[in-house]
């Protein structure tokens, strides 16, 4: 996962010559200097954690754009927390346990559930002498799901998962923006559950 960090005002963390004097404080001190208002400490924190963060949670998730998304919202939650942490854990303990929770809360949206439906009726590892034949229904079963979906929400789930694009290729296919792209992909998933679910009951 390539990161920066950079000091722009809209939200990011600050890239600062003098980052490196801060580099070799602990985790601890340097939650003490974020308390006190030092917005370097945070960007330290951001560099020390964020591809450690990123890997693991793409381990589980295994999706780039979910996993990005993940990464995001466990240093968003890391912000929102840090004046309640107490140091009763150490912060790599507790940073990695809002990642945890956040992935916990990922698999049990109904998006999530849709999603590792369809990626597993569409798998590509097939053995090669069924493949043609079963690919063909994992095909037609995936569009029997799709099809009761408005037409922006049946095309970019047809484009992610029957075309296999990414959400930046989809994005650029739907000509909208990469976080509109997401925002359809999440409603549509949400969507294509709730009828799956009322179709079975």
């Amino acid at each position: 996962m390539t990161t920066k960090a950079t000091g722009n005002g809209d939200g990011e963390l600050s890239d600062r010559s003098d980052l490196s004097d801060l580099s070799d404080l602990s985790d601890r001190s340097l939650v003490a200097s974020i308390r006190e208002g030092d917005e370097s400490a945070l960007s330290i924190l951001y560099r020390r954690y964020v591809d450690p963060i990123y890997r693991f949670v793409f381990a589980q998730v295994r999706v780039e754009t979910d996993a990005e998304d993940l990464t995001s919202e466990t240093f968003a939650r890391m912000i929102r927390g840090l004046s309640k942490f107490r140091g009763d854990a150490s912060f790599k303990n507790w940073l990695y346990q809002i990642a945890r929770n956040a992935v916990r809360n990922h698999r049990r949206s109904t998006g999530y559930r849709m999603s590792v439906l369809l990626t597993n009726r569409i798998a590509a590892e097939d053995p090669p002498e069924v493949r043609p034949r079963e690919r063909a229904a994992d095909r037609e079963a995936v569009l029997a799901v799709l099809a009761p979906l408005p037409p922006r929400y049946r095309q970019v789930l047809e484009l992610r998962f029957l075309e296999g694009l990414t959400i930046v290729e989809t994005a650029e296919r739907m000509g909208v923006t990469v976080g509109n792209a997401k925002v359809l992909q999440h409603r549509a998933l949400k969507k294509a559950a709730e009828k799956e679910a009322a179709s079975v009951g």
